[in-house]
């Protein structure tokens, strides 16, 4: 077994902030179901999308398991259905694809345990925090991935994006008003593997919040 050693730096770039489901599943999901999908899938493949309980329990004849694995869209039928190549059949919903910020949602909402109401910590206001970083869209990815992140207030911010090794290797930087903000990342120049990026938000010289994750560039 290989062992790995880790600097004090990039240590640091792997820890996480903690977060909370932000995503609505009645406010966010069921809506692009109802306009885009259930019209064709109310049975069709195994799959019903009328509401979140046929959702969850709904298994697709073409995988052969639940269309939703809590945490893990990259294996979840239901997300792979909907890129442009999927593992089984054509890409849904059938006439056109959802939007980038349809299909994003869809991936937080998976990645953050597919629940169908947002969570909020033990012991927390009723609110979690403002400040959030998003998982990137996609991820795996080749070239460019979407870097999302919500702001409170109006703010400078600055993504960066480093190699294992600590190394800087790209750097953004813009103001933006309070909200979900995305920043594309295009990493054509740079082989595959393992990167970690930061997000940092600033006002007057002062950084508010930094939050950093990992994102895997397939060639």
């Amino acid at each position: 077994m290989k062992h790995f050693y880790f600097s004090p730096l990039l240590l640091l770039l792997f820890t996480v902030t903690e977060l909370y489901a932000q995503v609505d599943y009645q406010q966010d999901i069921q809506p692009i179901f109802n306009a885009r999908c259930v019209s064709c899938h109310g049975g069709t493949s195994g799959v019903f999308l009328q509401n979140y309980d046929a959702v969850m329990n709904s298994v697709g004849n073409q995988y052969q398991q639940n269309i939703v694995i809590p945490e893990e869209p990259e294996e979840s039928p239901l997300y792979d259905k909907l890129l442009p190549n999927p593992e089984f059949g054509n890409r849904m919903p059938t006439g056109g694809s959802l939007t980038d910020e349809q299909i994003a949602l869809i991936y937080d909402w998976i990645k953050e345990g597919a629940l169908e109401a947002p969570a909020v910590a033990v012991g927390s206001s009723e609110h979690p925090a403002e400040f959030t970083l998003k998982n990137n869209y996609p991820n795996p990815f080749n070239p460019s991935t979407n870097i999302r992140f919500t702001l409170p207030v109006t703010a400078n911010w600055v993504v960066t994006v480093y190699n294992l090794n600590g190394a800087q290797l790209l750097q953004y930087s813009g103001q933006s008003a309070g909200g979900l903000n995305t920043v594309t990342v295009n990493m054509n120049d740079f082989a595959s593997g393992i990167y970690i990026y930061t997000v940092e938000a600033r006002t007057t010289g002062t950084t508010l919040e930094r939050q950093s994750g990992k994102m895997l560039l397939v060639k």
